[in-house]
């Protein structure tokens, strides 16, 4: 007898998710005028989407961007003391958003308009998601939907690169960047952004085991029959409904049935206690951003690291943190405020001190 022969199998299953892979930082030279940043030319809407899911990414981010503005920003040009722009942004909100932009980025834009006589009268913050770049770095295009797969001409706003001595330019950019061999800059995470992946997708896994316990830990054997596609997609719709999910934590599972022959069977999976293994990713992960940015857990208030961690021990690594990524972050941001109104100290920022040893302040 041929074993092999009317075999039939009856596996139902819904929302397969594949495997994506990470987007890698290429730059495509194209029959447009600016570059692609990007394979697809979204490369920085994946570092953004990054900066938004991975907690440990943004806490890291937000704490630095606000050590960098420090007690305090004072701007020393005169009608720029107040506000930056008519929108009212002050000179310390802008180099707060070009703190974090070159955290997430590696770099920065700022638009400069001047007035009818060439002077420098606003400063605005653009965000980094909606840019791109000539090769050269001397001609810049502005467009909310880079992040669509065609981008209409008539939907762009493209800007000339800022030159002190073009006074008659109306709007010109800045751009800022930490790479100076391409068109576009490296982010200071990029050795960890496989962990930072790792560290999204423990929270998406941990996630779709609440919302799918049930239907994940167990099967459910219809000793009836095999039924059509249709009737298997409305019986597994309702039984996701009615005891899959967090909400549904000890509801009864009822079942009728014509005698035993037609019983539905309920099977526990029995798979591999997975609990540990996650936790040392997660740590392992978690140890590598911080890494990439030089930094310890404790700096940001994450202290469930913290064995013996005094006072003085936080004291010491908050001024090493501060001298070797905060300070280079705000002169670099000096420099291009100086490079806009072209004077020396533009803008004095007072570092956060913790003890009574004064930070020098950059100016």
């Amino acid at each position: 007898m041929d074993n092999n022969k009317n075999i039939q199998l009856a596996f139902a299953a819904t929302n397969k998710e594949w495997e994506e892979i990470i987007p890698q930082l290429t730059e495509v030279e194209s029959t447009k005028d600016y570059v692609l940043y990007g394979k697809d030319n979204q490369y920085p809407e994946y570092l953004y989407g990054l900066y938004n899911d991975v907690s440990t990414l943004k806490t890291i981010i937000e704490g630095t961007a606000d050590y960098v503005i420090g007690n305090s920003v004072e701007c020393n040009v005169k009608g720029f003391d107040k506000q930056v722009n008519t929108k009212g942004d002050t000179m310390r909100e802008l180099v707060r958003l070009c703190a974090r932009e070159w955290l997430i980025y590696g770099g920065y834009y700022i638009q400069v308009i001047r007035n009818n006589a060439g002077e420098v009268r606003e400063l605005y913050y653009i965000d980094f998601r909606y840019m791109r770049s000539s090769k050269k770095n001397d001609v810049f295009y502005y467009s909310e939907d880079f992040g669509k797969k065609y981008v209409r001409t008539n939907k762009r706003v493209v800007y000339p690169k800022y030159l002190p001595e073009a006074k008659s330019v109306a709007s010109s950019i800045v751009f800022v960047s930490n790479n100076k061999s391409s068109t576009y800059p490296i982010p200071k995470y990029s050795g960890s952004i496989k962990a930072c992946e790792i560290e999204r997708s423990i929270d998406t896994y941990h996630l779709s085991s609440i919302e799918n316990g049930f239907g994940g830990s167990y099967i459910i054997n219809f000793l009836n029959g095999i039924p059509t596609d249709e009737v298997k997609n409305e019986i597994e719709k309702n039984v996701n409904e009615k005891f899959c999910g967090a909400s549904n934590a000890g509801r009864v599972l009822i079942n009728f049935a014509n005698g035993k022959d037609n019983a539905t069977t309920l099977e526990k999976l029995t798979t591999e206690d997975f609990g540990e293994k996650y936790k040392a990713a997660a740590e392992r992960a978690k140890s590598q951003i911080f890494t990439a940015f030089r930094a310890i857990p404790q700096l940001f208030g994450d202290m469930s690291a913290a064995t013996g961690f005094n006072s003085q021990e936080f004291t010491e690594s908050f001024k090493v943190f501060n001298r070797t990524v905060c300070k280079p972050i705000q002169q670099t941001i000096c420099d291009s405020i100086d490079k806009i109104f072209g004077n020396d100290n533009s803008i004095n920022i007072t570092p956060f001190s913790l003890d009574d040893d004064k930070e020098e302040v950059v100016e």
